[in-house]
């Protein structure tokens, strides 16, 4: 399986990929998004910085997606999914998930930094064996969305730590950063890719 781990130009992508491949993928780290089985878009940067960046792969990433191609997103990646984004300034995203992102509501620190429990909410493949786990988290802006979560978490308020359909999912945790949580999640990854 390749995978394609997209460089908005900010932050170290070592862990992302080190996680995929040792999940058995084989990795590239690029710029532009090309056909592959699975395009990571990662947690790194401010959501106008990497909204901006995003703009100009939006076509050929949503004609990636029409040819079956699938897409995780992490943290940021997954934020990037939803309508629009407040981080930086009022910004647009992909679009694929209705919604938007803001700062999480009823925080007495921010940003949310370190382990939580996720619980599930949406049964699917990714969620397997995670329920009720501890998974690692760096941020302070959540999606507030109508759509229903796979799983959940809460910091302040409750908010979608795992969102999944048949090709787009996202994880506002860390999963390269989970430990033992993260493994799991990787191996559900495989599956869901090969469906």
């Amino acid at each position: 399986m390749k995978a394609l781990v997209l460089n908005y130009g900010v932050g170290n992508l070592f862990s992302i990929s080190s996680a995929l491949r040792r999940t058995g993928f084989e990795v590239e780290i690029a710029t532009e998004p090309k056909e592959v089985d699975l395009i990571v878009l990662p947690g790194v940067g401010s959501f106008s910085a990497v909204a901006s960046f995003i703009s100009r792969w939006k076509r050929e990433l949503n004609d990636f997606r029409r040819r079956g191609v699938k897409f995780l997103g992490v943290c940021l990646g997954m934020q990037i999914m939803f309508e629009e984004g407040s981080e930086g300034g009022r910004s647009q995203g992909l679009g694929w998930f209705s919604g938007y992102v803001d700062l999480i509501k009823g925080a007495e620190k921010l940003p949310h930094v370190g382990w939580d429990v996720v619980e599930e909410s949406k049964p699917c493949i990714l969620t397997e064996q995670l329920d009720k786990k501890y998974v690692y988290f760096v941020h302070s802006y959540v999606a507030y969305t109508d759509f229903q979560a796979a799983m959940i978490s809460r910091y302040g308020l409750e908010f979608p730590a795992l969102i999944c359909n048949d090709q787009i999912a996202g994880t506002q945790f860390h999963p390269e950063k989970s430990g033992n949580s993260g493994s799991i999640f990787f191996k559900n990854l495989v599956r869901w890719i090969k469906v």
